[in-house]
């Protein structure tokens, strides 16, 4: 991209000062969900490499995005090129070694336990599932964020907390999306 339609340097650090609590809140939301099947990257190691790109210009920031998405956009970007290096690279991480006894026997050795319980029909379920989540929420920012920290195991007053929302919020917003979900 040109000069035109990326912003500088200067620009991505006045653009992450102008991002709210709110703003941060939701990329840490996101960033916890494209870090669980990550085998080293946490959610904030996800979203300090999306900031260490954007500001190097590794990744380049569009002059007309809004900020939260240019940067929940990026953590998404590193995970899935790390998820990709991971199921590529020589060790599985989805393999559970353990030794058969404390002596080490030459004819038995180690015993090798495959762990990964993903099948290609549970992915294509889940997929199916989330796609029409997504499709039913698409207009509704609040049930975005709902959906987010639900997917997170978080319900509850501990939900409405990690949203920074009054409990009454939370509730209205909960049976909406209920009703939605009901639908389905």
């Amino acid at each position: 991209m040109s000069d035109e339609t990326s912003l500088s340097k200067s620009e991505v650090e006045a653009a992450l000062t102008q991002l709210s609590p709110a703003d941060w809140k939701r990329i840490k939301i996101r960033a916890q969900t494209y870090s669980k099947a990550l085998t080293y990257l946490t959610a904030d190691d996800l979203v300090q490499e999306a900031l260490i790109c954007l500001l190097s210009g590794d990744r380049v920031w569009p002059r007309y995005a809004r900020s939260v998405i240019v940067v929940i956009n990026a953590t998404h970007g590193i995970a899935s090129n790390c998820r990709e290096r991971e199921q590529l690279g020589p060790i599985d991480h989805r393999v559970d070694i353990s030794v058969l006894s404390q002596e080490y026997d030459e004819e038995v050795g180690t015993l090798v336990i495959p762990i990964n319980e993903v099948t290609p029909e549970r992915i294509a379920e889940s997929r199916g599932d989330i796609e029409s989540i997504e499709r039913l929420v698409v207009n509704d920012e609040e049930l975005q964020d709902v959906v987010l920290v639900w997917s997170l195991g978080i319900r509850g007053k501990d939900a409405a907390a990690e949203l920074g929302w009054e409990m009454n919020k939370y509730e209205a917003a909960r049976k909406r999306l209920t009703r939605l979900l009901e639908s389905l």
